[in-house]
């Protein structure tokens, strides 16, 4: 089942335009488990561990089930933090990029009331929000649920976790009673199954297995950035490392051509792998980077599937797995016939909470991944320019070229020195940034830990070094800057409330 892809699923055709636009190739096992089950209208009781592309099991097979023309509120989703809302907000919005008039609502505690209601008012079709201020709406009669098609219930176990069971049960009330509904969880403690047997009768049960295994004989380590940094991160990694040949991971098919084409452009030899090419471009590829032709492959999870190169000594995931399976498999293709190898994690501000949960499936902790300073690296490349020019004293051409520059030198009155500087200067001029002439820009701190609460719920200030746009110090009264989205770029939350718990960011 898990083989299947998205269009032999029966989505309906906008919903799976959407997807292939976002490059998603393969279903994972739990949207290839719940996906038909919630298409045929079934009540659905998924079981899994974070992180293993739950909101595209039940947003895609919901969105292909509702009538976008009607603008009340069809689905009803129901999260444990503001942040998880927002984030399954944007993931909507995504999924529902084909269809017109289509509105998606998030509304949680800690944001004022009117842009609510006001958004309420407008009309949307989907719901998404935390028990408490959903509650407040239905009691104010703001929120109507006379259209709801649909009610999901994501991360059950938090938010019984966090005394919110009381409100969710207030709401399933509310809800009509041929209202579709899905339960996911990690975790079945008692109340959540009475739950589930009181509002999921006759449910149909998903439960993917996670898991536990260590990676041996592979260093891992993290490197917290900023989404919009992540690219020059990446090209200080690949020269400061010593690289035989690696494999940098990325989300989706259009991103391996993109990320190719960017480092082309910087001198790295370099291909994509994805679901796009055919067998014999895939082997070719493949056969590129065994034979030294490239050295660096951008690939999806798909299309790395079984790839087994040993000279492969690093493993860079530019974009963070959408679960611990993908994590696990992606850093597998080093460390090959009993070598060693090296895997590191880039990872944004959002989505540093998911290192814990890696760390546990590996039973391994990361090593924070520090990168030269400026000073550090001038010198370096300083060094490796001396190096390669030392190299060409022994050059055939090497006479020619020194009887040509003293006759230049001779004609105009100039010492070698000189010469020499010009000639560097050149060499410049033709290829900037061949000399290292100027100091590297200082990349911006980003701290490994997610910032703790005030005592009033937010967060306590932003982080350090960070872009404008960042976390505002003043905890409640901060907004959240850049960040990734459902498939990694959206804008994370910044007004008080819980900041991210044990949870992955929301992929498909």
């Amino acid at each position: 089942m898990s083989e299947l892809s998205f269009a032999e699923l029966g989505l309906d055709p906008a919903v799976l335009e959407a997807v292939t636009a976002v490059g998603y190739e393969k279903p994972s096992p739990i949207q290839a488990q719940s996906i038909p089950a919630l298409l045929a209208g079934n009540h659905l009781l998924g079981v899994a561990q974070t992180g293993t592309g739950k909101t595209a099991a039940f947003a895609l097979p919901l969105l292909s089930r509702i009538d976008a023309s009607v603008t009340e509120p069809q689905i009803l989703v129901l999260a444990p933090t503001r942040e998880l809302a927002i984030q399954v907000a944007e993931a909507f919005t995504t999924y529902a990029s084909k269809f017109r008039q289509f509105h998606v609502l998030p509304i949680y505690g800690g944001q004022d009331f009117y842009p609510q209601i006001k958004g309420l008012r407008r009309g949307a079709q989907v719901i998404v929000g935390t028990p408490g201020r959903m509650l407040d709406h239905l009691r104010k009669g703001t929120l109507k649920l006379d259209s709801l098609k649909a009610l999901v219930l994501d991360e059950a176990d938090e938010m019984l976790r966090m005394g919110f069971i009381d409100d969710v049960e207030a709401i399933l009330a509310k809800t009509p009673d041929n209202c579709q509904r899905a339960l996911f969880s990690a975790t079945m403690p008692p109340q959540i199954k009475k739950v589930a047997q009181t509002y999921l009768r006759n449910a149909t049960e998903v439960k993917i297995e996670s898991e536990t295994r260590t990676v041996e004989r592979i260093s891992q380590f993290v490197l917290p950035v900023y989404a919009e940094r992540k690219l020059d991160a990446l090209t200080r990694i690949l020269e400061v490392e010593p690289i035989d040949a690696a494999i940098i991971f990325v989300r989706t098919k259009a991103e391996t051509t993109m990320l190719a084409e960017k480092l082309s452009a910087r001198g790295h030899a370099v291909a994509p792998l994805s679901g796009d090419l055919n067998q014999r471009q895939r082997e070719q590829t493949v056969e590129d980077l065994k034979r030294g032709k490239k050295d660096i492959i951008i690939a999806t999870d798909v299309a790395a599937r079984g790839l087994d190169v040993s000279r492969i000594t690093h493993v860079i995931n530019y974009d963070v797995p959408y679960d611990t399976e993908a994590y696990i498999h992606r850093v597998g293709r080093t460390g090959r016939a009993g070598r060693t190898g090296k895997a590191i994690l880039l990872v944004t501000p959002r989505e540093r909470s998911w290192l814990k949960t890696l760390e546990r499936a590996t039973n391994s902790p990361m090593e924070a991944y520090e990168l030269p300073s400026p000073t550090d690296l001038k010198k370096m490349r300083e060094q490796q320019f001396e190096s390669q020019l030392l190299g060409f004293a022994e050059d055939k051409k090497l006479a020619k070229a020194m009887s040509l520059l003293d006759e230049i030198a001779e004609r105009n009155e100039m010492d070698m020195a000189m010469v020499a500087g010009a000639l560097a200067c050149w060499m410049e001029a033709a290829q900037p940034g061949s000399l290292p002439l100027e100091q590297p820009e200082a990349l911006p701190v980003v701290s490994a830990t997610p910032p703790r609460r005030d005592r009033k719920g937010g967060r306590p200030g932003g982080f350090k070094n960070g872009p404008k746009g960042g976390f505002k110090k003043g905890g409640p009264k901060g907004r959240g800057g850049p960040g990734g989205g459902p498939g990694g770029r959206g804008k994370p939350p910044g007004k008080g409330g819980k900041p991210a718990g044990k949870r992955p960011p929301r992929q498909a």
